[in-house]
C-alpha cells in the first residue's frame, strides 16, 4: 500500500502574486472599463436608436 499526503501549505513560484492583490487589480480594471463606457450605456438607456427599437418590436411580434 502506498501512503500519500498533501502539504498544508502550497509552495508557489517566487513570481506569483497573492490572490488578494490580483483580485484588487481585476476590480480596478473592471471599474476603469465601466467608467469608460458608462456614458455610452446611459445614452442607450435614455435614447435608444431607431434600429434598436425596430429590433425590439420585431422580436416581440415574433413571440
Amino acid at each position: 500500500m502506498i501512503k500519500t499526503s498533501t502539504p498544508n501549505e502550497i509552495v508557489s513560484s517566487p513570481n506569483a502574486k497573492p490572490i488578494k492583490n490580483t483580485a484588487n487589480e481585476a476590480e480596478q480594471q473592471d471599474e476603469l472599463f465601466y467608467n469608460s463606457i458608462k456614458s455610452q450605456l446611459n445614452k442607450l438607456v435614455k435614447d435608444p436608436s431607431d434600429e434598436t427599437i425596430e429590433k425590439i418590436l420585431a422580436y416581440s411580434k415574433d413571440k
